[in-house]
């Protein structure tokens, strides 16, 4: 019989702690990982919760979680993506000449994210940024993924990380814009070429996520045909 939860190698070693990682739909298998929580060696334990599983998140919250995020999913299809017409950004492939780069517009974009990493107090703010640099940064030695890139003015001014699941369906993962290239579009015509190219390699969806707070790209994807299919809350779960 498997564990509850699953020990988070990356988290542990960015933050120094032990770090495990679950996911609960019923009471009683949230009854189940506070029980495994309370005996095994763990110091955080982060937990993500359907929004209606109503008795599963208020057990965690009465076990003293803390809640850090609600996570919201769009799905939609592939078909109403069309080529952009617009020349400025330059939107292509992310060469491992631009890493630098690349790393350096994730650092800026997620200094003061509200995700759940930041949005714990114990955590070092600092080290969760980092966490977003490393996942930007390992998609490029990703056969699976796709990373993106915009030019503006000479420079990179954005990125965008996409997962190929399977033939029918790519998974949107992580994107940022620097902060002096913001409020210019650039994320919506990133958007827009990553749909396009999933289209063009036979994708029928792509599905993407966010905080419930972080309005503006859900607007995108909205405007996009997509829609919301389903939302998780995200505990922290702290040994005392």
């Amino acid at each position: 019989m498997s564990e509850p939860a699953a020990y988070s190698g990356l988290d542990s070693r960015r933050f120094g702690i032990r770090v495990f990682r679950a996911r609960v739909d019923t009471l009683a298998a949230a009854s189940d990982l506070m029980r495994f929580a309370g005996s095994a060696d763990v110091d955080l334990l982060i937990v993500r919760c359907p929004v209606e599983a109503v008795a599963a998140a208020q057990l965690l919250e009465r076990a003293g979680g803390i809640l850090t995020d609600t996570l919201v999913t769009y799905r939609g299809p592939t078909s109403r993506f069309e080529p952009s017409p617009v020349l400025s950004p330059r939107v292509r492939l992310c060469q491992e000449a631009d890493r630098s780069a690349l790393e350096g517009i994730a650092r800026a974009s997620f200094a003061s994210f509200f995700g759940h990493y930041h949005a714990d107090p114990r955590l070092d703010p600092a080290a969760a940024t980092e966490g977003y640099v490393e996942w930007a940064s390992s998609a490029l030695a990703d056969s699976s993924s796709v990373v993106l890139v915009s030019e503006t003015e000479g420079r990179l001014s954005g990125f965008l990380t996409a997962k190929k699941l399977d033939a029918k369906t790519w998974e949107i993962l992580l994107n940022g814009v620097a902060p002096e290239f913001q409020h210019r579009g650039i994320y919506a015509a990133l958007f827009r070429e990553i749909g396009w190219r999933a289209r063009l390699q036979g994708a029928s969806e792509v599905l993407i996520s966010t905080q419930l707070a972080n309005l503006a790209p859900q607007k995108v994807w909205t405007r996009a045909g997509l829609e919301l299919d389903h939302a998780l809350y995200t505990f922290h779960w702290w040994k005392a």
